[in-house]
This record gives C-alpha cells, structure tokens and sequence, in this order.
C-alpha cells in the first residue's frame, strides 16, 4: 500500500507520494538547463508558465521533456 503525506507547500496544503517529497528538482529538467532563471526577468516562458500554472492549481509538475532544453556548460 502506497502512503502519503499531507504538508504545506507555498501556502496550500498538498498530498505527496513519502517517497517522491522533495524530489522535485531531481527530476525536472529545468535545473539543468541554462535558460533557467527563476525569479530573474529573462527566464524560460516555459518554466515561466510552468511555475505559474503550478501556483494556480497548487500542484507541481516536473518537467521531463522540453523542446528549448539547453544543457548548462560544463564547470
């Protein structure tokens, strides 16, 4: 049997799978690219949209294809 967790997440409280809590940013591709900015007024429209339609429905949703993916440099 699968068991969830009920918490607060940027003010709405939300189900999450225990072992998928906070493992957002490992999975969406927008970490790894370099037209993330967030908070910044040159970042991605699509993660823009993305961030947006997720605060509006109080959900989040990794992103696992996009057709603008730019792979950060290497450091």
């Amino acid at each position: 049997m699968e068991e969830y967790t009920i918490y607060e997440h940027h003010g709405v409280w939300v189900a999450v799978h225990n072992d998928l809590k906070g493992m957002h940013k490992e999975h969406c591709l927008c970490y790894s690219c370099a037209l993330f900015h967030p908070g910044e007024q040159n970042n991605c429209p699509i993660a823009e949209a993305t961030y947006e339609h997720n605060c509006k429905y109080g959900i989040t949703t990794p992103v696992w294809e996009c057709p603008d993916f730019r792979r950060l440099p290497s450091t």
